[in-house]
């Protein structure tokens, strides 16, 4: 075996919450639940977010996100500036470029931006999204989802973890979890779905990461 098929997959990992998705990967990763992988990197766009106190006492490093403008063309234009800009710092770190990229509760759209130069240094992105393919793309999807299930138009939502493209939440799913409703109200439900977005984010994590080693191997 040589050492770029020893050397851990190097994974740097984006949130903007609370980070308890970003926790359960520390962990997995701590226990080798996710194989012989390191988390390199955690970017925040939010100043105020837990996940940097997770970060700092995991020895992670953290960076911070400007915010953009409101004017609706300079907000398009500094979204791309943005993205640039973050994918350059992504790729130029002093650790060897990210293998994957996972987005832990990440509030921000990726625009091509940053989505091409990644996909030219083959880096992956993955993405936890609380819904099922095709139902409720982009923000509040268990809220939409929790007034078709009130009204009798849906008796189960999910949640899945995806490869990020343009299209929002249009990735190709690389797990997906159905979740019946079982008639409670919305903080309940809210609840009961993030419960199970741990276990959900690291057994996708963990199937990528394999993919990544596997494709190592071929390539010696």
């Amino acid at each position: 075996m040589t050492g770029q098929e020893k050397s851990p997959c190097r994974i740097l990992v984006m949130a903007s919450g609370f980070g308890s998705n970003f926790q359960a990967l520390i962990d997995a990763v701590a226990v080798g639940r996710i194989r012989n992988s390191r988390i390199i990197r955690l970017v925040t766009n939010r100043r105020n977010a837990h996940a940097t106190a997770r970060a700092e006492g995991a020895g992670k490093i953290h960076g911070f996100l400007p915010k953009g403008e409101k004017d609706e063309q300079k907000v398009a234009e500094a979204r791309q500036r943005y993205d640039a800009a973050l994918a350059e710092r992504v790729l130029s770190a002093d650790n060897a470029p990210p293998e994957l990229i996972v987005l832990a509760g990440w509030m921000h759209i990726f625009s091509s931006a940053f989505l091409e130069p990644m996909e030219r240094a083959g880096t992956r992105i993955i993405n936890l999204h609380p819904s099922l393919p095709g139902e409720f793309d982009g923000a509040n999807a268990i809220e939409r989802a929790f007034e078709e299930l009130k009204a009798g138009r849906l008796t189960r939502t999910g949640i899945m973890a995806h490869y990020v493209i343009q299209e929002v939440d249009r990735g190709t799913p690389i797990m997906v979890e159905e979740i019946e409703w079982k008639g409670e109200e919305l903080d309940e439900l809210k609840e009961r779905i993030h419960s199970r977005e741990h276990e959900l984010i690291v057994n996708a994590t963990a199937k990528v990461v394999e993919e990544i080693l596997e494709g190592r191997a071929k390539e010696t």
